[in-house]
């Protein structure tokens, strides 16, 4: 068993140095995680398994806090809070373009009602 000169920690705990027995053990689960067979790991998996266990595949760290969705307290019974969005005023539409356009859709819907009534009208005469 080779060992590499690496630390190596899991949950905060040191767990050893980094082995080649621990990197073939991620890259088997990374193969099984792709599909293959545990028998079946290559060189993308070994080096993809090498690089996350060595702490290289985490996300940069960043000085803005992201964008919260929970409470303000720890109580499990306050619901999840979303922050919501303000959005421009709208001003009320006139009366008469609303009743105008209300007839016209129904007007729109009554030809297409009748356009595929008659559509199937010609298709039960079709089949006769």
């Amino acid at each position: 068993m080779k060992k590499n000169q690496h630390k190596f920690l899991l949950h905060g705990q040191g767990a050893g140095e980094l082995t080649d027995d621990m990197v073939e053990a991620r890259a088997r689960e990374i193969a099984v995680i792709r599909g293959r067979t545990a028998e079946q790991v290559s060189e993308e998996d070994r080096a993809e398994a090498w690089a996350e266990l060595q702490g290289e595949l985490l996300p940069a760290p960043t000085d803005s806090d992201g964008e919260s969705a929970g409470a303000l307290t720890r109580d499990p019974s306050e619901p999840v809070s979303v922050p919501g969005r303000q959005i421009p005023n709208m001003e009320p539409e006139d009366d008469s373009s609303a009743i105008e356009q209300l007839a016209t859709e129904g007007v729109e819907e009554a030809q297409h009602d009748q356009m595929l009534a008659a559509r199937e009208r010609e298709h039960r005469e079709s089949r006769r």
